[in-house]
């Protein structure tokens, strides 16, 4: 799956998006958070004991939306797949967090153990999006 260049500039452009997960009864659960696009994937730092991070764990189909917030509320919609991961998690989440806190706290690899922090990693299979209509 490839992302189309307005797509893919959208994407960097932004960094808050609502996800969507799987529940156990077969419902959706969302939430909005922050994000950060990296290799075509996306980043979402979470913690272990969330329930997107649960419902992942047990059904990794999710639904990404990242929404301009002025008009014409042009969007890019992913349904992909996650997986939960505490590879690099502290530098990934260090760039996930700069994109909206500044400075990061001093303790702030601390602050990712005593959350149970693990990162959220999505591989799209599929996009859908407006972008650059005025109607």
């Amino acid at each position: 799956m490839t992302f189309t260049s307005q797509e893919e500039q959208f994407l960097k452009n932004h960094r808050f998006c609502v996800v969507s997960t799987v529940r156990k009864d077969g419902s959706p659960q969302s939430t909005p958070v922050y994000y950060l696009y990296e290799d075509s994937e996306l980043h979402i730092s979470v913690t272990e004991e969330r329930k997107k991070t649960r419902n992942v764990l047990r059904d990794p189909r999710v639904s990404v939306v990242v929404l301009e917030e002025a008009f014409p509320f042009d969007y890019v919609q992913i349904m992909g797949a996650a997986a939960i991961t505490k590879a690099d998690l502290v530098e990934t989440s260090r760039r996930i967090w700069s994109t909206f806190r500044d400075p990061l706290p001093d303790d702030f690899d601390q602050h990712m153990v005593d959350q149970k922090r693990v990162v959220m990693v999505i591989t799209p299979e599929s996009v859908t999006s407006r972008l650059g209509s005025r109607g």
